[in-house]
């Protein structure tokens, strides 16, 4: 008999690393609501994104299209294909995050950052995640698409609806904003791929509607698949780490006292935030034939969840995990997942977090909660604060 663990409990919510704990003890468990198995060690992680023919990524999409919900454009992204269909289309999107297009785009992230941090400044006082964290990776994914700065705010809407799908609606209030959310991203990448192909530009949107693989182009519903994935992706992976980063720093001043003391050491601090508390907590695969995880035989037909939070948690992977150490090599870490679907905005990621917090801790010696108690999201997918009052005392 499995142990089960309710991710959508108050308790499960404030901190999920002691039940992780429990879960790797026992190497597989269930996971409520939804009934998947929970596959929380670090080997049979890494083992399982290694075998795509048994553990198929289109559980990813199992898991976004519940029967309440049902099948939409949105939700069918590259995350959820399995070779030889992902290999094709990754290629188109990867060209997008190649070093020389980050070192291209690195001035616009400074200015962006000099500019929101600057107003953080001068206030002295702010809700981090929508008044720092939103504004920056929106501006920064907003660039690479080349949408409407005026829609930000609506694309952060669009992304927690996203992320809010669950295998079972919550009430009828968050089913309705779920089903908002899909349709308004899906009508407003419908017209700008339309916008695009009338008129195309050197933009991703643009390269990404003339491109062609083996003759064949991407179809509209890919096309809007892919600027869905790109647009939840790049603001939630970023804002959840550059919230989760501040509130680490407010509590524990002593690592903002080496950071501002050495600059070098951030690019270590965000490796090992991201393996300590990374955004992306969990990824569902689908078992397409009769297998075995941990011990257990599990059939055909199953869906489980790769716990990656754990899995960089596993003691037999990194020692002492449960230490917050900027010394240690983090790597091995799958925050960003691992082989054929490691995420592709990994890099851009690290750099804006680099360039944010490195400017962060120049402007400020000490962070302090306005409001000590957390409220966290959390689905099987992802993890982070939704709101984090924080006053900035300047250096």
């Amino acid at each position: 008999m499995l142990s089960s663990f309710n991710f959508d409990s108050p308790d499960y919510k404030a901190d999920p690393f002691p039940y992780y704990a429990r879960m790797r003890e026992e190497g597989l468990s269930r996971l409520e609501p939804g009934g998947f198995l929970a596959v929380s060690r670090h080997a049979d992680v890494v083992a399982i994104f290694r075998d795509p023919d048994v553990f198929k990524a289109s559980g990813l999409r199992r898991s976004l299209e519940p029967a309440w919900l049902g099948p939409h454009p949105c939700t069918k992204t590259m995350h959820s294909l399995d070779p030889p269909e992902h290999t094709k289309k990754r290629s188109l999107v990867s060209t997008a995050f190649t070093p020389s297009v980050l070192e291209r785009t690195a001035p616009l992230l400074r200015a962006l950052v000099d500019s929101v941090v600057g107003c953080f400044a001068a206030r002295g006082e702010v809700e981090f995640v929508t008044e720092v964290a939103t504004p920056l990776t929106a501006g920064a994914i907003g660039h690479f698409l080349s949408l409407d700065p005026r829609l930000h705010a609506k694309c952060k809407e669009w992304s927690d609806g996203y992320l809010s799908i669950t295998p079972a609606p919550r009430s009828p209030q968050h089913e309705a904003t779920v089903r908002t959310a899909l349709d308004e991203m899906q009508r407003y990448f419908t017209s700008v791929i339309e916008e695009r192909r009338r008129s195309p530009g050197d933009d991703l949107v643009s390269g990404l509607a003339r491109a062609e693989i083996d003759g064949e182009r991407l179809t509209e519903p890919e096309l809007v698949g892919f600027l869905a994935m790109l647009l939840v992706g790049g603001m939630e992976t970023t804002a959840n780490m550059l919230s989760r980063s501040m509130l680490m720093l407010a509590e524990r001043p002593d690592l903002l006292d080496r950071l501002r003391a050495d600059p070098a050491l951030v690019p270590a601090f965000v490796n090992e935030m991201l393996r300590y508390d990374p955004s992306s907590h969990g990824m569902p695969r689908f078992v397409a034939r009769d297998t075995e995880i941990a011990g257990h035989a599990v059939p055909a037909g199953t869906s489980v969840v790769l716990m990656l939070a754990s899995a960089n948690r596993d003691p037999l992977q990194f020692p002492a995990p449960d230490v917050f150490d900027m010394t240690r090599d983090t790597r091995g870490m799958v925050s960003f997942g691992h082989g054929i679907h490691a995420c592709i905005g990994m890099a851009l990621t690290k750099l804006q977090a680099r360039l944010a917090l490195g400017e962060l801790c120049t402007r400020f010696r000490r962070f302090e909660l306005v409001e000590p108690t957390i409220e966290w999201t959390h689905t099987v997918i992802v993890r982070g604060p939704t709101r984090l009052k924080l006053r900035g005392v300047l250096a």
